[in-house]
């Protein structure tokens, strides 16, 4: 009798025993999920970082390319810290402009690393630059309101000012700019509270920032649902319309800011962004226009929300804000 017969394990036609059987079936099974698996993932992964290089979302910092001062405080609060990046190139007897960029995430995510590419890539181009965070929104702190985001801007360009004296450095004048939620904060504060920053605003410069909160945009119930949020006031869809509804609204609307003395403005939106709809970009240039103020439109036709899908275009918006930066904060030109 065989050794297997005297363990018990009965021996059908020459094969191996059946549990022996499904059990490397099974092994065999979970390798090839795993494998199919970390194939998906790295194909992911590979598309993901060709999007975010097609938007202009990467930029590489080498040690020797520059200071890079991070988690520099502003105010008292655990939000209100600042990075600061300082590029070789800048010479501390000339002055150079500054450049504030505000992270993006409905007001409710998101940090200042999110920008550190803008940072890097119009530091590189002879700008002082800088990337905040700021209060977030959320259930459990009611008192956080988009108001308390412009103190904060406000403050921080506050700490900018004192620090760069420090360092030793001359500025010619500030320009904020900002994506998505950080770009509504950046033209909500440049039209609106311009005169507290403590360096002199010159332009402002966003991608795919609401420019108002309304019914007509947004809908009855996401426009009271945004209005309660970002004002810290509890608005109804019934009191959209009331005197009430409609100053809380206008509060956070940039449009309703916009005038003669407003900053020139860069603005960039997607043609298939189904967030922060066209209907955006069209209510901002024509304000402007009415207005009589300077600012260089970049469409986005092939993008969503993302912007990552016309990169010709992203090259576009970059040119745009350099030549704001030589025009308005004698950014020196390229030779």
């Amino acid at each position: 009798m065989s050794s297997e017969i005297e363990q018990g394990q009965p021996v059908r036609n020459g094969k191996k025993p059946l549990g022996r059987r499904i059990l490397r079936f099974l092994l065999l099974f979970a390798v090839g999920v795993c494998v199919l698996l970390l194939a998906g993932c790295a194909i992911t992964a590979l598309w993901y970082q060709r999007a975010l290089e097609r938007g202009g979302y990467t930029e590489s910092w080498d040690k020797d390319e520059g200071r890079v001062l991070t988690g520099l405080s502003y105010g008292e609060k655990e939000a209100n810290r600042y990075d600061l990046y300082l590029h070789k190139s800048i010479d501390p007897k000339t002055e150079a402009p500054l450049l504030l960029l505000i992270h993006g995430g409905s007001w409710v995510a998101g940090d200042r690393g999110d920008m550190a590419y803008a940072c890097r890539y119009y530091g590189k181009q002879g700008c002082i630059t800088a990337s905040m965070d700021y209060s977030l929104i959320s259930e459990g702190r009611p008192e956080i309101t988009i108001g308390t985001m412009l103190d904060e801007i406000t403050a921080c360009t506050s700490a900018l000012k004192k620090k760069l004296e420090a360092e030793g450095y001359r500025v010619s004048g500030m320009a904020v700019g900002g994506l998505s939620a950080g770009g509504h904060l950046s033209l909500l504060y440049a039209y609106s509270r311009a005169k507290e920053s403590a360096i002199p605003l010159a332009f402002v410069f966003e991608k795919v920032g609401p420019v108002a909160i309304s019914k007509e945009i947004w809908g009855e119930k996401n426009a009271a649902a945004m209005i309660s949020l970002g004002t810290g006031k509890q608005i109804t869809r019934d009191q959209l319309d009331t005197p009430e509804g409609i100053e809380a609204a206008d509060s956070l609307s940039p449009l309703h800011f916009i005038g003669s003395g407003s900053p020139p403005t860069v603005f960039a939106y997607g043609g298939k962004d189904d967030l922060v709809k066209p209907v955006h970009r069209d209510k901002l240039a024509k304000a402007l226009e009415e207005h009589h103020v300077p600012n260089i439109r970049v469409d986005f036709p092939n993008s969503n929300h993302a912007m990552w899908d016309d990169s010709d275009c992203t090259e576009k918006f970059r040119e745009a804000v350099l030549q704001y930066c030589r025009q308005y904060l004698k950014l020196a030109t390229p030779k």
